[in-house]
């Protein structure tokens, strides 16, 4: 028998390692994804997958720039309103309600109805609905107590955009 089997630990064995998804493997890739669910969120403003797909996309970036960093994961969004803002919205979809101590950014998501279809005009003096986000805190100090989702979505892309990391 090969002793180099034996030496090898249960984890290694059980479940071997992989990164990224398909052909999303760098950091630039997943910016991708959230460029193209900005896309979809632009194009109808109150689809809530598209919102949901963005925001937790957007906030794993982080996770792709620090894979083994916790700390600099950590720090880095803590230094960073728009991501903390991210992080309370992207766990609070995935895992359903967001009970981390660190989530004091968000109050609420809601659709907003209209009378109108949101694509029925370019730009408009009517409101025609959407997604919000009602905000708590330093958020809603910062940026009002409710943002549009693609508003914050924007926000949130640009701060990615900004700088080289991801390129």
């Amino acid at each position: 028998m090969n002793m180099a089997f034996f030496k090898m630990g249960i984890a290694e064995m059980i479940s071997p390692k992989f990164s990224g998804f398909a052909s999303l493997q760098h950091p630039a890739d997943l910016l991708a994804k959230a460029r193209y669910d900005l896309d979809r969120l632009r194009a109808q403003p109150a689809n809530v997958y598209a919102a949901f797909d963005f925001f937790v996309t957007a906030y794993h970036i982080l996770d792709w720039l620090h894979p083994e960093d916790s700390a600099g994961k950590n720090a880095e969004e803590k230094s960073t309103l728009l991501l903390q803002i991210c992080s309370h919205i992207a766990n609070g979809a995935k895992h359903f309600q967001a009970t981390a101590d660190k989530h004091k950014s968000v109050s609420d998501i809601r659709s907003v109805s209209s009378a109108f279809q949101t694509n029925a005009f370019q730009q408009s003096a009517f409101q025609i609905g959407g997604l919000y986000i009602e905000l708590d805190g330093l958020a809603a100090a910062t940026y009002g107590q409710q943002i549009g989702v693609l508003q914050l979505a924007e926000n949130v892309l640009a701060h990615w955009e900004r700088g080289s990391r991801l390129r």
